[in-house]
């Protein structure tokens, strides 16, 4: 019986979206003027779908703009039922709307869900990365003091969506971060290109060598230059990623006087770093030379296979 309502339900749907599809999308585009306002909840919900369906196809700003001040001005009591429901798919559905719409004028609901004891730990972290989306400043205090343990994949989601102004304030606030926060903000330095040599210079001296890795990862993706004397701590060191990003760095700062530091990690013990000694060797000026000279006399035979990889194999 409950199959059949479903059904029923749906098919009710689709003839709603066929009816009011051409006038919303005329409506949107400034080809009409007058709004046409739906008669039956299953009516507003349909509505509704098209226009998230809309969203997504549809570029420009005054688009944009329509979609988003057309959902708030017709659909917010809807989606605060939503918001309020005791079904955790109806909640989720009305967050991934409000986001898709960009229904700012909810953030005030969302924020007493976000505060609510009945808040998922789904919830929250979709929560927090809308907050981060629609520039919010509270969302600052609540990724450091989360309430729910967050992993790598939100704390990148989350970042993702930050503003500069944003990123900035928790920057100030890094050391208040839990170990994955710290990482993937650093990683986000890095994938957003932002120019933080300082602050990044300050995480190759710390005590965790993972902050020290994905700051050299940071570096590297950036293409910021380091001294030679400070590379070479790092392309020394007993852990090997950290071995390998200081290469993949190398290769990036292309110093011919870094030659003899890489030729070394040739006949590292991880592969990886050798190979990656290798292309950065590779990229360096006098690098294929250096490489031909390690394929004939390295006294290491991995240095030697690993050269004639890099060379090709006919050099």
């Amino acid at each position: 019986m409950r199959k059949w309502r479903e059904n029923r339900r749906q098919a009710r749907l689709r003839v709603y979206k066929e009816r009011h599809r051409l006038w919303l999308l005329r409506y949107l585009l400034g080809e009409e003027e007058q709004m046409l306002l739906p008669a039956s909840p299953l009516e507003r919900e349909a509505m509704m779908e098209l226009l998230d369906h809309f969203a997504s196809l549809l570029n420009g700003e005054q688009v944009q703009e329509r979609i988003r001040t057309l959902a708030e001005m017709h659909f917010q009591g809807w989606l605060h039922r939503r918001l309020s429901s005791r079904h955790w798919s109806e909640r989720m559905n009305a967050l991934f709307l409000i986001e898709d719409l960009q229904v700012k004028a909810m953030l005030p609901e969302m924020e007493r869900l976000y505060r609510s004891k009945r808040v998922t730990k789904g919830e929250a972290a979709k929560l927090l990365a809308i907050f981060a989306q629609f520039d919010y400043s509270p969302v600052i205090a609540y990724v450091l003091e989360p309430k729910y343990k967050l992993t790598e994949f939100s704390y990148r989601v989350i970042f993702g969506h930050m503003s500069e102004r944003l990123l900035r304030q928790v920057e100030q606030r890094f050391d208040e971060l839990t170990r994955a926060g710290k990482c993937v903000f650093v990683d986000m330095i890095g994938i957003r290109r932002r120019e933080e040599r300082s602050f990044l210079l300050e995480l190759l001296a710390s005590d965790e060598s993972e902050l020290r890795v994905r700051a050299l990862k940071a570096m590297a993706e950036i293409g910021m230059p380091l001294e030679a004397e400070r590379l070479k701590q790092h392309l020394c060191s007993s852990h090997w990623q950290e071995r390998l990003m200081a290469a993949r760095l190398a290769g990036k700062c292309r110093e011919e006087r870094l030659l003899p530091l890489l030729y070394e990690r040739l006949s590292d013990r991880s592969f990886v770093v050798r190979s990656e000694a290798a292309a950065a060797i590779a990229r360096l000026p006098g690098g294929r030379t250096a490489l031909r000279a390690a394929a004939r006399t390295a006294s290491d035979r991995y240095a030697r296979d690993m050269a004639r990889q890099w060379l090709g194999g006919g050099e």
